[in-house]
Parts: C-alpha cells; sequence; structure tokens
C-alpha cells in the first residue's frame, strides 16, 4: 500500500516538474520576426531618405531578431522568462528560424527591386523632361 502510494506520488511530481519548466508543452516562443516583415512589408516606396532610413532600420531590426533567436535555437540563450529550448526541440526551431528568415529574405529583395524601379521610373522622367526642353531649345533657336 505505502509503495503504491510513493509510486503514484512520484508520478504526480515528475508530471507537476514537467509543467513548471514547461518543457512538456509545445507553445515555445513566440518569434518576432514575422512581425518585423510584416511592417517592413506595409512600407510604401517614396522617394527620399526617410523611406531609405525606415527601410534600412526594418532590415537592422530583422537581422538582430534573427540572431537573437539563433542564439535561442542553439541553446546558447535564455527566452524572457530564463528558460532554455529543451534539446529535443532545438531542430525544430531552427527549422521555424530559417522558414522566417527566408521570407524576410524575399520581402526584402522585393522591396528593393520595387524601389530600384521606382527611382529609375523618376530618372526616365527627369530624363525626358530634359529632353523636350532641349528639343524645344533647339527648335527656337534654329
Amino acid at each position: 500500500m505505502v509503495k503504491s502510494i510513493l509510486i503514484v506520488l512520484c508520478l504526480y511530481m515528475s508530471d507537476a516538474n514537467a509543467n513548471l519548466f514547461d518543457f512538456s508543452s509545445d507553445k515555445g516562443r513566440e518569434s518576432k520576426i514575422p512581425t518585423l516583415v510584416a511592417n517592413l512589408k506595409k512600407l510604401e516606396v517614396k522617394e527620399g531618405p526617410a523611406y531609405e532610413e525606415t527601410f534600412n532600420d526594418g532590415i537592422k531590426a530583422i537581422e538582430n531578431g534573427i540572431e537573437e533567436e539563433k542564439l535561442y535555437c542553439s541553446g546558447e540563450a535564455t527566452d524572457a522568462e530564463g528558460k532554455a529550448l529543451p534539446k529535443d526541440q532545438k531542430q525544430l526551431c531552427m527549422r521555424e528560424l530559417k522558414k522566417h528568415y527566408l521570407e524576410a529574405t524575399t520581402v526584402i529583395f522585393d522591396l528593393k527591386k520595387k524601389y530600384l524601379g521606382f527611382i529609375h521610373q523618376k530618372q526616365v522622367e527627369k530624363l525626358t523632361e530634359i529632353q523636350t526642353k532641349l528639343k524645344a531649345d533647339i527648335e527656337k533657336n534654329f
């Protein structure tokens, strides 16, 4: 009788201990990379240094977030509550980080491409204005 009570008590304590450290749950640490990528996606392409500064700040925030999560996934850092990632979840964490990183690089590429197209369009418009003025001057002077 005493043995069965001790066994039940030990099982209960081991379960309570696992829940205390939250190693049995699948909730994990929330990544902030998708939020940063979403903020970058919302950025409207504009001409001027303000856009470039906001864009560069967004990229730096994503890079810093990726480095932080890389340290957490490798077990070198802890989360906000001081908990380290269990070894059995490191590979899953790295896969998720890789997925977020690939999405971020795609968004950054698309925004850079869109911005370069925008700048190119503005330059072509200025060149067209110069050509029109030059033709008008030639017609006027000859």
